[in-house]
């Protein structure tokens, strides 16, 4: 490889961010196409059938308080909850894509949108804590931490 394209390739922690940022997307367009194209189904149902499927059981208390919440879904709603989850995939497939090209609007961008989240997941892991509300909180701090550091030493 040339010390040139060296340069310009994403150094590891950059590359990983990039891969989770782009995993984010894919499973976000997954669920923002998904609930457009189900939003007139009976959720509470379809999701049951899922459950099911999965071999767990639909009667235990996370679950059910789950399933009880479906069945308050508009089909405005879902349609809503699909459109928002498309709009976040965009931004994190335009995040990967940034910082994949090593652009500094990239980086920035990252650590807003990213940095933003966080007051947000202290609330929900305060209010409901569980162990992937706390590691879901580690990796964006972590996230966040980096690409500052990260900024900081390459204005050296």
């Amino acid at each position: 490889m040339t010390l040139k394209a060296e340069l310009h390739r994403p150094d590891f922690g950059v590359r990983v961010i990039i891969v989770w940022k782009a995993i984010k997307g894919c499973l976000l367009t997954l669920l923002g196409v998904a609930a457009i194209l189900l939003r007139h189904s009976d959720l509470h149902e379809l999701a049951t059938e899922v459950v099911d499927w999965f071999g767990l059981d639909p009667a235990s208390p996370r679950l059910a308080h789950l399933l009880d919440r479906l069945t308050s879904m508009t089909p405005s709603r879902i349609t809503l909850v699909g459109i928002g989850a498309l709009v976040v995939a965009g931004v994190m497939f335009v995040e990967s894509w940034g910082l994949h090209r090593r652009r500094m609007w990239a980086e920035w961008l990252t650590v807003i949108m990213t940095g933003a989240l966080i007051p947000l997941e202290i609330y929900h892991l305060a209010s409901h804590p569980s162990l992937g509300k706390v590691l879901t909180l580690l990796a964006n701090v972590a996230i966040v931490l980096y690409l500052l550091r990260h900024r900081g030493l390459s204005r050296r």
